[in-house]
């Protein structure tokens, strides 16, 4: 048996290699939140190339900075005496030209010198680094075809060479080819994985671009408040941390303020275009100039400005057409008719609307064309032309119903909610690992003890801390599967109305019994009516009140087995059993029990109207099978209630 001074010195060495550790440990922590993802190019470089590695680090998070002390690092260590180092310095100018110059031609430049040098040394990290940018430099010019086929070929080197940060940026850049051709189940894929990758090792100004990127897919599917949710995380970040990055604070900024716009902040939104210009202009991105000059035009024109906005649209023209760029061509077109349209110049209103719908329609770009069709009928309805008018008028409202269905539910109905539920899902994450920590550690311990085969009395010490600190993680494990439920159950609900949200419906739908439909059952989407004004003119504590309360009439007027989903801002959806003869005295009885007693809020009493449409499911099978082309004709059912004068329903024929 070890003698007790062989023990205190065991101990000893343990706290002396705890003592030890523990300063190791802080610092890696340190080092990781505030540096890149430069991990890979550590593995690549030598010692000596250590300076050049923190620079790299700083043009990516303070260009300025790091331009300043660039020149004097090249004085005292020549980048070109290896090809790490050439190629370290050449990723610095760069990141400091596209960040704070105005030459994207010298910005691109360093990249051929890196392409060059990667294949004058066989290096395939440099290759697929200058492959990265000049695939991100096509996407600026919308050449998809090609930027996708180099992209592609970059992540599978990324995959090759286990250089995560390059394949974050790769998929990152994937996702938003994506946002652009409005495949947007795809690009949160691609975000949410760059996401992950980044999180990983730390790369905050990374993760603040990806929740950047990610509020833009939500502004436009138009989902303002999920858009503003992710653009204020994604400032919080750049500003917690520190950064000075021009090119990437500008588009934070641009997005915040077509945000504001329609979240009606106007004095926000003035603050944020005014810092995106003044960050544009630092740029040598002509796309973030082109964007910026495009808000900036808006702002003036909702603020009455109409010869200021002229002058920024004409700006904004004159740059897309040096660049001859399609998007922009058609972008500040449509700002140009707006304007004109403003101050009566008819003729010109439509010769800059019908320029940028032609563009429009030319690259496939849906919500332009919808947008640019109600301009359009604008400018008719101004000139006296009504019947034009209405036709454009027309040509809006439908494709537009019909757009926004597409992306909002259609395509996107489950996958909105999954980079949601990362926060929760990460805090459980991090829970299981600290108890797999502690078990393993737990088990490490007590293997080291039994080989110490200390006295009795020490063992019984032991083995009661032992028990104490296993009761802990059971209890501590308890708590997690508990947390894990309510977890689960929020993901279902509504927090606002306790009812269920839009990811409840296929799991209730495969779980539904058959029995209780075997008459079957009415699928309804209900809209209430001009629930904007309450807001706006009641505020939303009582819009909210109003959604609350209707979801209590709700509850009341339907039956255990029926339905009822909150499936976003003032619409639900619900699905009621009922056969094809009482689905007309079920719509109404659901319509009266809304408009025929007003809602007491805390602004008083408020009459309150809704619109319904809907569609008869004869059986739970084919309810099961055909629930999304019906919830297309439900909704079409419910907009063509809405064009003719609300507070009404409809009972559509099903598309199965």
């Amino acid at each position: 048996m070890p003698t007790p001074s062989k023990l205190i010195a065991h101990f000893s060495r343990l706290l002396l290699l705890v003592a030890v550790l523990i300063p190791h440990v802080s610092y890696a922590a340190h080092e990781s939140n505030n540096l890149p993802c430069i991990q890979f190019l550590k593995t690549m470089a030598t010692g000596k190339d250590q300076p050049y590695l923190d620079l790299y680090a700083q043009s990516i998070i303070t260009p300025k900075k790091a331009e300043l002390r660039l020149r004097k690092l090249v004085n005292k260590l020549d980048p070109k005496s290896s090809p790490v180092r050439q190629a370290i310095y050449l990723l610095i100018q760069y990141n400091i030209e596209q960040a704070e110059g105005d030459d994207e031609t010298k910005a691109m430049g360093y990249i051929a010198e890196l392409r060059d040098l990667g294949e004058q040394t066989n290096s395939q990290w440099m290759i697929a680094e200058a492959l990265l940018y000049e695939a991100a430099d096509l996407v600026d010019k919308r050449d998809y075809d090609l930027a996708v086929s180099m992209l592609s070929e970059v992540v599978n080197s990324a995959q090759a060479l286990e250089y995560h940060s390059l394949l974050a940026r790769a998929l990152k850049w994937q996702g938003n080819v994506y946002v652009d051709r409005s495949e947007y189940k795809r690009a949160l894929q691609h975000y949410q994985d760059a996401y992950d990758i980044f999180s990983d090792c730390g790369d905050k100004l990374q993760l603040a671009r990806v929740l950047s990127n990610i509020s833009s897919v939500y502004i436009r599917m138009e989902e303002w408040p999920k858009a503003d949710r992710y653009i204020n995380k994604a400032l919080a970040l750049y500003r917690k941390e520190g950064f000075s990055n021009p090119f990437a604070e500008a588009i934070l900024h641009i997005n915040a303020s077509v945000i504001d716009k329609y979240l009606e902040r106007p004095e926000k939104r003035v603050f944020h275009i005014q810092q995106a210009m003044k960050l544009a202009a630092k740029t040598s991105s002509y796309r973030v100039k082109l964007t910026a000059l495009m808000n900036l035009s808006a702002v003036q024109f909702d603020h009455n400005e109409p010869e200021q906005a002229i002058e920024s649209a004409k700006a904004c023209l004159k740059l897309a057409e040096s660049y001859n760029e399609p998007r922009g061509l058609a972008n500040c077109n449509e700002s140009l008719a707006e304007s004109y349209l403003l101050i009566g110049e008819i003729d010109k209103a439509l010769s800059h609307a019908f320029y940028a719908l032609n563009m429009y329609e030319q690259r496939g770009d849906r919500k332009g064309y919808i947008y640019v069709s109600n301009i359009i009928a604008d400018i008719y309805e101004s000139a006296g032309d009504y019947k034009q008018a209405l036709k454009y008028y027309k040509q809006y409202a439908v494709d537009g119903k019909e757009y926004l269905f597409d992306v909002r539910r259609k395509e996107l109905f489950d996958l909105q909610e999954r980079f949601e539920a990362r926060v929760k899902e990460q805090e459980i994450v991090l829970l299981k690992t600290e108890n797999s920590l502690k078990t393993a550690r737990l088990a490490e311990q007590e293997a080291s003890e039994n080989m110490l085969r200390i006295g009795s009395g020490f063992i019984l010490l032991v083995l009661y801390l032992l028990f104490r600190r296993y009761s802990n993680i059971s209890r501590s494990n308890v708590a997690l599967e508990q947390t894990n439920a309510e977890l689960a159950t929020q993901s279902m609900q509504d927090p606002l109305t306790g009812l269920y949200n839009r990811r409840y419906l296929e799991s209730w739908l495969d779980s539904a019994a058959s029995g209780a439909f075997e008459s079957g059952a009415l699928i309804v989407v209900l809209d209430i009516d001009h629930f904007k004004m309450i807001n706006d003119r009641l505020g939303h504590d009582s819009g909210d009140q109003v959604l609350t309360l209707l979801a209590k009439r709700l509850k009341g007027a339907t039956r255990t087995d029926d339905l009822i989903i909150r499936w976003g801002g003032e619409e639900f959806v619900l699905v009621v059993k009922a056969n094809e003869h009482e689905a007309n005295t079920v719509l109404e009885r659901l319509r009266r029990v809304i408009a025929d007693e007003t809602f007491l809020t805390s602004s008083g009493d408020i009459a309150v109207t809704a619109s319904l449409g809907a569609v008869f499911a004869p059986t739970l099978d084919s309810l099961q099978k055909g629930w999304k082309p019906m919830l297309v004709d439900a909704d079409k059912a419910l907009y063509n209630v809405k064009s003719s004068g609300r507070n009404g329903y409809q009972l559509a024929t099903g598309s199965n």
